[in-house]
């Protein structure tokens, strides 16, 4: 092999390399706890909307307080956090005139006798912009009552 062709595999398999390199997943993941009022939410969502004009929202399950999302546009995203609990619906009006008795002067601002929300869209630390990088993120959310 002479010296000019040997230069040139060198510089091909580098630039090669170079291009690997560049064409890497461009995205964040980000992991870690969501609390409200100190304790973990059993059941819930967290969505990460980009605060930008690219980028997909992604969604990510939380189980036992823990989330992993993977996809995440890099940079500043919108976090908000979903979190319901099961409501039960009466069989009978038999069982709702009682349960509407044993509720009565109980009911929120709204009317609801039992709201189904766990976390209100309001919460302190809701809907909050967090920045992210490409990689691995960690972001524990501490929400709290509005």
């Amino acid at each position: 092999m002479n010296k000019p062709s040997s230069f040139v595999a060198v510089l091909l398999v580098g630039l090669l390399g170079l291009t690997a390199i560049g064409c890497g997943d461009s995205t964040a993941s980000v992991s870690g706890s969501v609390s409200y009022n100190g304790a973990p939410i059993a059941k819930g969502m967290v969505t990460f909307t980009p605060d930008g004009k690219t980028g997909s929202v992604v969604g990510a399950d939380v189980v036992d307080g823990k989330f992993s999302a993977k996809g995440v546009s890099p940079g500043k995203n919108i976090v908000q956090v979903i979190a319901v609990k099961e409501v039960p619906f009466v069989r009978s009006s038999e069982e709702m005139a009682k349960m509407a008795e044993s509720q009565k002067g109980k009911t929120t601002i709204e009317g609801l006798i039992d709201p189904a929300d766990i976390v209100p869209f309001n919460a302190v630390g809701n809907n909050a912009a967090h920045n992210f990088v490409e990689g691995s993120n960690t972001l524990d959310l501490a929400l709290t009552k509005p």
